[in-house]
């Protein structure tokens, strides 16, 4: 599709946002990851060690996707400018809307 009324603008201000948000995502995954490391290497009960041992490998799956999805929003930027002045632009209103 030819786009008639978005902008280059808003293509990247969206990317901004997107990449933003995995990196964020990605952030709390690894957060917990780190902790669930921890928690099964001191682990003392069995049940409690597989419990887990589960949310560390559900975990584990959630940051690859999260790489994925990331690397796939990367390949969307054509003009690494425009998309360095998004995140200028993206950074700005998420500041302004964080201090209201």
């Amino acid at each position: 599709m030819i786009y008639t009324q978005l902008s280059d603008d808003y293509k990247y201000d969206t990317l901004a946002d997107a990449m933003y948000a995995r990196e964020v995502e990605h952030f709390h995954y690894d957060f917990d990851r780190k902790n669930f490391e921890y928690l099964l290497a001191n682990a003392t009960d069995n049940e409690f060690a597989a419990n887990v041992a589960e949310r560390l490998d559900s975990t584990r799956k959630a940051i690859s996707n999260v790489d994925a999805i990331m690397a796939a929003l990367k390949k969307q930027i054509e003009d690494q400018a425009a998309y360095d002045a998004a995140v200028v632009r993206v950074t700005a209103k998420r500041e302004t809307k964080e201090a209201e």
